[in-house]
């Protein structure tokens, strides 16, 4: 099983817009790695977002270059910064196929380190300097692998 760790992509400032809509540039982002995931042949089972407008642009977005529209959802559970990992790690050793999760750093960061070494407080990535990050682990249980780490700046253009 292939896991999907994807910083949510850029938002306009809450005043510029107080929903929080993609940018541009986040639009971009997004429609980018919808691409990029396209040409590697990625069709996760599930695309998991938190209820936040930009998560679930950056989600929708992604979803609509792969034509996987009817995979999208709210997870069942907070991920939003501070929010307990476990129920995320719980529903990817209990459900079938590959995830994608389009949230916010610091649970990624906290959900792909508790994955890789057990530990949520040792950071094992970085999603920084920028949105629309994506790193992809793969494994079942608790046996992980760091399979590959993709940056929006590695793109030309």
């Amino acid at each position: 099983m292939k896991v999907y760790l994807i910083h949510h992509c850029a938002a306009l400032t809450v005043e510029q817009d107080p929903e929080r809509h993609l940018s541009p540039l986040g639009c971009t982002q997004a429609d980018r790695l919808g691409a990029r995931f396209k040409a590697a042949g990625i069709a996760p089972a599930r695309i998991l977002h938190s209820d936040k407008q930009w998560t679930t642009e950056t989600g929708a977005r992604i979803a609509a270059v792969l034509g996987l529209e009817d995979r999208t959802a709210i997870a069942g559970y907070p991920v939003n910064t501070g929010d307990p990992v476990g129920p995320f790690i719980d529903e990817i050793n209990n459900g079938e196929g590959d995830v994608m999760m389009t949230g916010h750093v610091d649970f990624l960061i906290r959900t792909a380190s508790k994955m890789l070494c057990g530990d949520e407080a040792a950071q094992v990535v970085s999603f920084k300097p920028d949105f629309g990050t994506v790193f992809c682990l793969e494994g079942e249980g608790e046996d992980w692998t760091l399979r590959f780490g993709w940056r929006q700046e590695h793109e030309a253009g």
